[in-house]
């Protein structure tokens, strides 16, 4: 995106983070926090529309983008967290809040940072957007991995050995690659470009990044409470996501503290550029709504 402001981040363990501002600085401030294997590119349709009105943060995870890749053991829980918190301090105005939104890990991002900086939540954060994510529990959930509860303990073996192969770098060209990835994570209605355009960012993901939090996400066995988010929060689901299905959507927005409603769009897990009009609507009215 042009005209990005950038912003010298640190997190708690001094791990840099690529982090952009874009719009006017007197506008009130809209935090989005990507998923797994993306970028700050995956939000480029909202920050366009958004930062004509608005003041729109965006940041890179750890092993993402363009910010720098630690070394195994420093993608947990608890990093996504400190991340989220490192952000928010470096570009939300003193005495201001900001809406914050994470689409599918960078909404795990939101709710653990809710869960271990609950003295934060209320002065940093307004309202919350958790788009085509999930509280956990994720590896019997996707719709592609799913299989008689007998088999999951080998499903889940097969998934962890898998897992540390994503630390290999990608060849240029993977056959079927980019086919495998539209199945999997962009509805069968989305125009082909957007397959190719998540192909492209999630090949310049660092393979530390990958390995790191794939191991992260396979493993999660617990639920974060969504009811550690104490603001106004909106979800935001596809009708044919398979890696989060609506009924984690729905999971969440039933556990909520202060829900403003559940918006299923018809889209696979990548929302944002799937049906982007669509969440930005939502996102500006949360916006408008919590200035």
């Amino acid at each position: 995106m042009t005209g990005a402001r950038i912003v010298g981040v640190r997190s708690v363990d001094g791990t840099r983070l690529h982090t952009e501002i874009h719009g006017p600085d007197d506008a009130p401030t809209i935090v989005l926090a990507h998923g797994i294997l993306c970028s700050t590119l995956f939000w480029r349709n909202q920050i366009r529309d958004l930062s004509e009105d608005f003041r729109v943060v965006a940041y890179d995870h750890r092993g993402h983008g363009r910010s720098a890749a630690p070394r195994a053991g420093s993608y947990e829980l608890d990093h996504l967290a400190d991340d989220l918190q490192a952000v928010l301090a470096a570009t939300v105005p003193d005495g201001q809040r900001a809406v914050v939104a994470g689409h599918s890990m960078g909404g795990i991002a939101v709710m653990s940072w809710a869960q271990k900086y609950r003295a934060d939540t209320t002065t940093r954060v307004s309202a919350v957007a958790l788009v085509n994510t999930t509280p956990g529990d994720i590896l019997d959930h996707v719709r592609f991995l799913r299989g008689p509860e007998r088999t999951l303990a080998l499903r889940r073996r097969l998934a962890q050995l898998v897992v540390p192969a994503a630390r290999v770098p990608l060849p240029r060209r993977l056959p079927l690659r980019r086919q495998l990835l539209a199945h999997v994570a962009v509805g069968a209605a989305a125009d082909p470009s957007i397959g190719h355009e998540v192909d492209a960012i999630l090949a310049a993901t660092s393979a530390r990044g990958r390995g790191g939090y794939g191991a992260l996400l396979v493993n999660m066995r617990a639920d974060i409470d969504p009811a550690h988010v104490p603001v106004p929060a909106v979800v935001i689901a596809g009708r044919h996501d398979r890696i989060a299905p609506p009924a984690r959507s729905q999971a969440i927005a039933a556990r909520l503290q202060h829900p403003l409603g559940l918006h299923e769009l018809d889209s696979g897990h990548c929302g944002p550029l799937e049906r982007p009009d669509e969440v930005t609507a939502v996102l500006r009215n949360l916006l408008e709504e919590n200035r």
